[in-house]
């Protein structure tokens, strides 16, 4: 497989923590370019991971044939639509948009230009996720129960940024727990929400095959150790995902997807077909968002 030049466009906290490393990783994909709207972080993330910064997403274009996202969801909405429009292939963080519409509209472009897109759910990709996708194949379900608890938002947590704050869990981690919830107890029908983004979120979920599933989520509790996962019970008993909740696990956790990422989309890149975790994916939990949210009222 060749190389793939990938730029990317973000120097916040989570690019330095899952895409530049991964991207520079190679073999199958190589570091091109970093723009951000502060030149400085652009510098600093670029030369630690042996690229360079660039002035402008046109120069960014100029030296990748793929574009990777670490931004506000509503930013990178609007940047991909021109990553697309230039002929550029998508890797693209959840949420995808801000709004229904915003990602109704970068989906529409995709297939427009026809570029390769895929969505960045890194609970896909990891060892841990992949070995629960694989029993849950398997596994008859009745119903289920997922949670994502954190104090994210508090303090000095790199994850505390400003749409994370005004938005709340429902659009960050909602998008990871709705998505592993179609993949392996089937797609939602309806769901329903009582709570408050900011503080904690219930949502009842029911599927296509009758089962019903529980979500909760908050990122403002002050706990020692994160809590992510997602527990099928059934006949045969139960089957359980989690997150490692110990920083170095979690890290190692990370690494893994992220290499497993950058092969899945270097090959999908060179074969100029999709997976099935592309921008439809994104839209898709985008829609589910959207409903939840206007059931909270």
């Amino acid at each position: 497989m060749r190389t793939v030049a990938v730029g990317l466009v973000g120097a916040g906290p989570w690019a330095g923590m899952l895409h530049a490393p991964m991207l520079a990783g190679g073999p199958e994909t190589r570091l091109a370019g970093v723009w951000a709207r502060r030149p400085e972080a652009a510098r600093a993330l670029a030369e630690a991971h042996g690229s360079r910064a660039v002035g402008s997403l046109e120069e960014l274009w100029e030296v990748c044939e793929a574009v990777a996202f670490a931004v506000p969801p509503d930013v990178q909405a609007e940047l991909a639509v021109a990553a697309a429009r230039a002929g550029k292939h998508l890797l693209l963080d959840k949420p995808v948009a801000l709004t229904l519409g915003a990602a109704e509209r970068l989906a529409a472009v995709v297939d427009d230009t026809g570029v390769v897109s895929q969505m960045v759910l890194t609970n896909r990709y990891g060892p841990r996720g992949r070995e629960f996708l694989a029993a849950a194949e398997g596994f008859e379900v009745v119903g289920a129960r997922c949670a994502s608890l954190s104090g994210a938002l508090l303090g000095d947590s790199p994850f505390a940024t400003p749409w994370r704050r005004r938005h709340g869990a429902l659009l960050d981690v909602g998008p990871h727990l709705l998505d592993l919830l179609e993949a392996t107890v089937g797609p939602i029908e309806e769901l329903s929400g009582r709570g408050d983004p900011l503080r904690w979120i219930s949502l009842v979920c029911r599927h296509a095959g009758g089962q019903v599933s529980d979500v909760s989520m908050s990122l403002m509790l002050p706990l020692a150790e994160t809590v992510f996962e997602c527990s099928l019970y059934g006949p045969g008993g139960s089957l359980a995902y989690r997150r490692p909740p110990d920083r170095p696990s979690a890290m190692a956790e990370l690494q893994a997807a992220g290499a497993t990422l950058r092969r899945e989309f270097a090959a999908a890149v060179t074969s100029g077909i999709s997976p099935e975790l592309d921008v439809h994916r994104g839209l898709r939990l985008q829609r589910l968002i959207d409903a939840a949210a206007r059931s909270l009222g």
